[in-house]
């Protein structure tokens, strides 16, 4: 005999009592149905205030961990703008440095150019003690001198000695070159106390005067043409 089992479903009911101010009871009745439906329904809402919840959380977190590394970049490139700005600062410091450092230079470069041309330049007196002075009468513009023994011949500016040679009237010519076109010319007597291709300074000894050579004759040219040697010369006496 084939048994048959069967089984029974409960169904449960949820009434609802409520009373009016008169005394009226108004009952409602709701099924199983309605009620597992609503379950289900705050189950859905709950899970998906939870997902919701769960994916605000994330994302709070991802745009917090993206402040605090845009922060971190922000204070970096912050720092290396700073020291970027020492280092401008330290190099602008230094250029302006350098700029005046080799702005000094060139203007005692200039003050020394113009000391040397104008100690080159034959304007000082070729005696180093007083003397007579007379203008030759005859031939190329000269100065002649009648000093007294101790007294030196001396250059008149800077320059190189270019010539030491003989001379038919004097005995011995010495030619000093000053550049910039300029040559002085001493003829004197005496034996030459430089020798061809010496650099002299201004004031420097070229012949003694003695009792047997106390006359000098003084000449100057520029650019090989002979000028007046009182154009140049500076007398102080």
């Amino acid at each position: 005999m084939e048994k048959q089992f069967f089984r029974s479903r409960t169904k449960r009911t949820l009434r609802l009592m409520t009373e009016k101010k008169d005394g009226t009871i108004i009952r409602r009745t709701i099924n199983s149905a309605a009620i597992e439906g609503a379950a289900a329904l705050l189950f859905v809402v709950a899970v998906a205030i939870t997902c919701k919840f769960i994916y605000d959380s994330i994302t709070i977190r991802d745009a917090r961990k993206t402040i605090i590394e845009q922060k971190t970049e922000l204070n970096n490139l912050t720092d290396e703008n700073e020291a970027l700005t020492v280092e401008n600062s330290t190099l602008t410091n230094k250029v302006a440095v350098l700029s005046e450092a080799v702005s000094k230079k060139a203007e005692a470069e200039d003050v020394l150019s113009q000391e040397t041309i104008e100690n080159a330049l034959p304007k000082g007196f070729p005696l180093s003690g007083s003397a007579t002075m007379t203008q030759a009468q005859e031939g190329e513009p000269m100065l002649i001198f009648s000093a007294s023994s101790g007294i030196n011949v001396v250059t008149t500016g800077t320059g190189i000695v270019e010539v030491v040679d003989a001379d038919e009237t004097y005995g011995t010519k010495i030619v000093i070159d000053h550049g910039n076109g300029y040559r002085s010319i001493y003829r004197n007597s005496a034996a030459a106390l430089v020798k061809q291709g010496e650099s002299l300074g201004k004031g420097y000894i070229l012949f003694s005067i003695g009792k047997d050579n106390e006359e000098l004759g003084y000449q100057i040219t520029l650019n090989e043409e002979y000028i007046d040697p009182m154009t140049m010369i500076e007398i102080n006496g």
